[in-house]
C-alpha cells in the first residue's frame, strides 16, 4: 500500500463512553503517531457517506468497528464507492454460532481487510471469500499495572451470568463456584458495584487471590477477558483453548484447567488459594507478558504492519 503513508485514518465505531475497544484503538494509533477523525457509529445517516467521500484522499484507510446492525447497510453503501483501502475490526465470534450465519450477508466481512479474533476458521472465511486477519484481543497499554488492594475475595467471577444463549457453560460454572465455595466467592459486578471499569478494575484484581474466567469456547478464539485480566496483575484461572499457548505461558501466565473438568478446577482454585507466592509469581509474569506482547499498541501496530504503511 505504499511506503509514505498518510498517518492518517477515519475510524467509524462508537466512542461514546471512553472504555470502549474503539477508543483503546484510536488512543493507540495516536499514540502511534497517527491522527484519528472518528464518525459515532449511531449517528451515521446517508448524509454521512458522502462526507467521507470527499474528503477520503485525506486518509490511508477507513477503520470499521460496528455495534449496531443498521449501520451496517449504510457501510455497504459507502463499499460501493469509497476507493481507499476499508479495514474491519473486532473481537467476537462468529463461525459456529447462529450469527455465523449472517456473514455472508454481512457488510462488515467485505471490507478489504477483516481483522478479527477468530483465529480459528482461516480455511472457512477463505472459503466464503473474505479477506481474513486473525488477530487476537488485547488490552489499553496504561491499564497494565498493579491496583492497590482494597479489598479482600478469595474468588470471584467478573461478568455477566446471562451470556449468550449458545454457551451453557456460564451459568453451570457459575452455580458451581457458588455451591463449591459459598461465602467465599463473590460474582462482580453485583450490588456494590454496578459497574467496574478502568483503574477499579485493576483495584479489584489486586484484591481477589483466585479469578475464574470463561469464553465461548472455539480453537485459536478467545475473549479480551485474558488480557484484560492478566494485563492488570491478576491471577487468572481460565480454561484451556487450542492454540492459546502460541501467545501465552500456561502456568507462567495464567493457569488453564480442560473445559468440564470440574474436579480439576476445584483442585487448582484450592492449591492457588493456599500458595501465595506461585500465585504472585504467575500474576507479576503475566503482566509482563501482556505489557510487553498484548496491549492494543501491538495490535494496532500488527495492523500497520499487515498493510505495510
Amino acid at each position: 500500500m505504499g511506503n509514505t503513508p498518510i498517518k492518517k485514518i477515519i475510524y467509524i465505531g462508537n466512542f461514546s463512553v471512553h472504555f470502549t475497544t474503539e477508543n483503546h484503538i484510536k488512543k493507540s494509533f495516536e499514540k502511534l503517531g497517527w491522527e484519528v477523525d472518528i464518525i459515532q457509529e449511531d449517528l451515521m445517516t446517508e448524509k454521512t457517506i458522502p462526507e467521507i467521500l470527499s474528503k477520503q484522499n485525506n486518509y490511508s484507510f477507513l477503520l470499521y468497528t460496528r455495534t449496531w446492525a443498521r449501520t451496517g447497510l449504510l457501510y455497504g453503501k459507502l463499499l460501493k464507492e469509497i476507493k481507499i483501502p476499508t479495514v474491519s475490526f473486532h473481537l467476537d465470534l462468529y463461525i459456529g454460532l447462529q450469527r455465523g450465519k449472517e456473514i455472508k450477508e454481512d457488510t462488515f466481512f467485505k471490507s478489504d481487510f477483516v481483522f478479527s479474533a477468530d483465529c480459528g476458521h482461516q480455511k472457512e472465511f477463505k472459503k466464503l471469500g473474505i479477506n481474513h486477519i486473525g488477530l487476537s484481543a488485547g488490552v489499553l497499554d496504561e491499564s497494565c499495572f498493579l491496583g492497590e488492594k482494597k479489598w479482600d475475595y478469595d474468588v470471584i467471577f467478573v461478568g455477566s451470568e446471562k451470556y449468550h444463549t449458545e454457551w451453557g457453560y456460564r451459568p453451570y460454572l457459575i452455580n458451581w463456584l457458588r455451591e463449591n465455595y459459598g461465602v467465599r466467592f463473590e460474582m462482580l459486578p453485583n450490588k456494590n458495584f454496578n459497574c467496574i471499569r478502568g483503574n477499579d478494575l485493576n483495584d479489584l484484581y489486586n484484591s481477589a487471590k483466585v479469578i475464574v474466567g470463561d469464553s465461548t469456547y472455539s480453537p485459536h478464539y478467545w475473549s479480551d477477558r485474558i488480557p484484560e485480566t492478566i494485563g492488570r496483575g491478576g491471577f487468572l484461572i481460565h480454561p484451556y483453548t487450542d492454540g492459546i499457548e502460541k501467545e501465552f505461558e500456561l502456568y507462567k501466565d495464567f493457569v488453564p484447567y480442560n473445559y468440564g473438568d470440574m474436579k480439576q478446577l476445584k483442585m487448582l482454585i484450592d492449591y492457588y488459594l493456599d500458595h501465595k507466592e506461585e500465585r504472585d509469581a504467575i500474576r507479576m509474569h503475566g503482566l509482563e507478558t501482556v505489557k510487553k506482547n498484548h496491549t492494543y499498541l501491538n495490535k494496532v501496530q500488527f495492523i500497520i504492519d499487515y498493510l505495510n504503511l
